[in-house]
């Protein structure tokens, strides 16, 4: 008998079938209820958005540690889907906030695909975050019919409480075109600049259904280039909407100290 620790996203699958048999669920319905609840006891945190009584949206997280380094987690935040852009979802990111704070934390930090648009929009052009760190493959294969032999790539979105990234007047070098290409013009050698742009699609979800071949290549050409980027010291310092979406991508020098050690690398 062979006792290892599972690492590999696709692996972890396999715990599903053994919880299904030792527990006898037949739903995992009640799985995410109790693993939920158990991460409230032991520090989490769950919050719940109400109209008139009924929960319309809600936000749950827990304590991480990397390197030696304490966070709050968020792993979801969510709204139902009639109630959608009508700033629940920031409102319960506000109050995460205040509870972290409250309780002693420097940071939160969350993932999301860094070719969706609207996530991107709200995670580093609306709450301010930014993020140093790319992760290929952070969920293993996904099985819905959408994601289906895509890669689940994610950035990590750093927030933290006492800490904002000063503006650049800088005007930025973009490294592609606004049309659905997606090629990037930077030689590996010489990067052109300290402050950069890099534009992604408006809507990733609509260019994976009409043309999953060219939605790979899309996803491919921005990790290598984010990685580059990652591991010469820039980071995604903010996200415009105009003239179409486009990520800023700037080397930050004023990091605190505490900051400088990336935990997620």
């Amino acid at each position: 008998m062979d006792i290892k620790i599972v690492k590999d996203p696709d692996e972890i699958k396999g715990i599903l079938p053994v919880i299904r048999s030792a527990w006898g669920f037949e739903s995992m319905e009640s799985l995410v209820k109790d693993m939920v609840t158990a991460m409230k006891f032991h520090g989490g945190l769950v919050l719940g958005a109400y109209d008139n009584g009924n929960m319309v949206g809600m936000s749950f997280s827990f304590p991480g540690l990397r390197k030696g380094k304490p966070y709050l987690y968020s792993h979801m935040t969510g709204v139902i889907k009639d109630r959608k852009y009508s700033g629940i979802g920031y409102e319960l990111k506000q109050a995460q906030l205040k509870w972290a704070r409250d309780n002693g934390y420097d940071f939160i930090a969350w993932t999301f695909d860094p070719l969706m648009s609207l996530n991107a929009n709200f995670n580093i052009g609306k709450l301010g975050a930014f993020s140093r760190t790319y992760l290929r493959n952070f969920y293993g294969e996904m099985e819905d019919q959408l994601n289906r032999g895509m890669r689940t790539d994610r950035l990590v979105a750093e927030l933290w409480l006492d800490f904002k990234i000063e503006a650049s007047s800088e005007k930025p070098v973009f490294l592609n075109t606004p049309e659905l290409e997606f090629h990037y013009d930077m030689n590996h050698d010489a990067v052109p600049s300290e402050s950069l742009a890099m534009y992604i699609p408006e809507d990733f979800v609509a260019l994976k259904i009409n043309d999953i071949k060219f939605a790979l290549s899309v996803r491919q050409n921005s990790c290598s280039i984010l990685e580059y980027l990652f591991a010469n010291g820039y980071s995604i310092t903010n996200y415009s909407r105009l003239p179409s979406p486009h990520y800023i991508i700037r080397k930050i020098t004023n990091l605190r100290k505490n900051m400088e050690n990336n935990p997620f690398s």
